[in-house]
């Protein structure tokens, strides 16, 4: 074999080798980005699963306030329910229209549309006439994308009218996310029977994702799928470095055994520094979407409470009651308020916050929440029970609105917990002890799963399908900062949350006596 021959045969193995290299690099890229594309489906899919769900539990909510206001009003004259039903419209883009049909008289419907065919007018008649106090849903015969959620008026046997909302379905999934504008991705809402009310369901797609909808009342079908293309398996920049690391490497293994290892040892050091930005990047990027999800959590209440004076205060004002506009717009400022202050809690969450204290008497911010969950609590049947009788007198120098958001979020989760139970049941008393005052929050749940009873105070830790974890925790970093307690107390029977906190130190020194 000539020196020629031999030469050309080894340009031939460097190269052979060189392609070889190459190839094990490209098929590791597609598989790394098959499995980051499958992750990312999944999160995002989760993400906007949640945010569909909350829209869906609004409808409720709605429903529930335009009911009363059309039982309220005569049967002719239902000029407050338009304003309501115009106001949720213009806050709700996705809500497409409102519907008041009379059961006896469907000709003398009340709604937001220019007009209410009959065909229209028929079927929510018929389903708010089917319903049994659930909520009928109903695809749009008259607008593809679009389905009605029907509720009789009052919600008994004897319903006057049928109340229907107009749902868009696209705009109910809207998100700002690119994510849901590549064309490989695809996602779809479809009735609990399966009929499809928008999208394009994942068929035989190599990654999906399919749930209903949190929402008790309106389980649609959410689905979403991904079909990778060879744009998203091989992305154009991250070939190129590919092609450029794997040459350098392989040019920097034929000049020595040394060299290579240095070299392997940089790639491996390099590999690491970017998994962990990546990694680190992904964190933040989910921590910011639960820190959101958190806030809209604890905003629903104050901003629901704003809604509803400001519109009960404008009814005031035009019918000239300038005492009740002026509480109800008092109403309005104080929630405003509260809004305000959630947010600097939801903002601080990770910086040290100075203490705002004052005297508050705990028997009367006590009084506050039940006030703000009143509603709640008869609407969900629940038996409240309250003995503070040995606080009656007591006022504690404190942050008055943590306390009051400590006991809020503590009854409100409650309510969760008894909405399945046979027996319905909060209890909250109070008690004397140890130099402070112990107020107790029970139910007749079924309890703290055993799984997380250790980590529940921890964020982002949660036993319910949609929670965010981050109330128990915010409740816990309030009760620290003023120099209290809050723990998960033994109970046989539901779930007991105990939170102390100081007498001030005269008070101490009498309780001693």
């Amino acid at each position: 074999m000539s020196i020629a021959q031999s030469r050309n045969m080894g340009w031939a193995a460097i190269v052979l080798g060189w392609l070889g290299l190459l190839l094990v690099a490209v098929t590791a890229l597609v598989l790394f980005e098959r499995q980051r594309l499958s992750a990312e489906l999944q999160a995002e899919a989760e993400i906007l699963h949640r945010e569909a769900s909350q829209r869906a539990d609004q409808h409720d909510a709605h429903l529930t306030s335009l009911s009363a206001l059309a039982v309220a009003s005569a049967a002719d004259r239902q000029v407050l329910f338009l304003e309501v039903a115009a106001t949720i419209l213009r806050f709700y883009p996705r809500i497409a229209a409102v519907d008041l049909v009379p059961l006896d008289r469907p000709d003398r419907y009340v709604t937001t549309r220019p007009g209410l065919s009959d065909r229209l007018a028929g079927i929510i008649v018929a389903g708010a006439r089917a319903s049994h106090g659930e909520l009928v849903l109903r695809p749009d015969p008259e607008a593809d994308g679009r389905y009605l959620v029907i509720k009789r008026s009052p919600n008994t046997d004897a319903a006057r009218f049928g109340l229907a909302l107009t749902v868009d379905v696209e705009t109910m999934l809207a998100s700002d996310d690119d994510f849901w504008t590549r064309p490989s991705v695809t996602r779809s809402l479809a009735l609990p029977g399966g009929r499809l009310l928008f999208g394009t369901p994942p068929g035989d797609a190599a990654m999906r994702f399919a749930a209903p909808l949190g929402s008790g009342s309106q389980p649609l079908v959410f689905e979403a799928g991904m079909s990778p293309q060879l744009a998203d398996l091989l992305p154009a920049g991250r070939v190129i470095g590919i092609l450029g690391g794997v040459s350098v490497l392989y040019l920097l293994a034929l000049l020595g055994l040394r060299q290579r290892v240095r070299a392997r040892r940089a790639e491996r050091l390099a590999s690491l520094n970017a998994a962990d930005a990546r990694l680190a990047h992904a964190s933040r990027v989910n921590a910011l979407g639960e820190m959101a999800s958190g806030m809209a959590h604890e905003l629903t209440q104050p901003l629901t409470a704003i809604l509803s004076q400001a519109q009960a205060g404008r009814h005031l004002a035009r019918r000239g009651d300038a005492g009740g506009s002026e509480a109800s717009f008092g109403q309005v400022v104080e929630q405003a308020k509260r809004a305000a202050v959630i947010l600097d809690r939801l903002r601080d969450w990770t910086r040290p916050q100075s203490e705002r204290a004052e005297q508050a008497p705990i028997n009367e911010a006590i009084g506050n929440v039940e006030a703000l969950l009143r509603r709640d609590i008869e609407a969900t049947r629940v038996t409240l029970l309250t003995d503070l009788s040995a606080t009656r007198n007591v006022t504690l120098r404190l942050d008055r609105i943590a306390l009051e958001q400590i006991v809020f979020n503590l009854v409100r989760n409650a309510l969760e917990a008894v909405a399945t139970s046979t027996e319905k049941w909060i209890r909250l008393t109070s008690h004397l002890a140890e130099g402070g005052v112990v107020l107790e929050v029970s139910d007749s749940g079924p309890g703290i799963p055993d799984a997380i009873r250790a980590r529940l105070f921890e964020p982002f830790v949660t036993g319910k399908p949609e929670g965010t974890g981050l109330g128990l925790a915010l409740c816990q970093r309030l009760a620290e900062r003023m120099g209290g307690t809050l723990t998960l107390a033994e109970s046989r029977i539901g779930t007991v949350f105990r939170l102390w906190l100081p007498l001030p130190s005269t008070d101490n020194r009498e309780a001693a006596e």
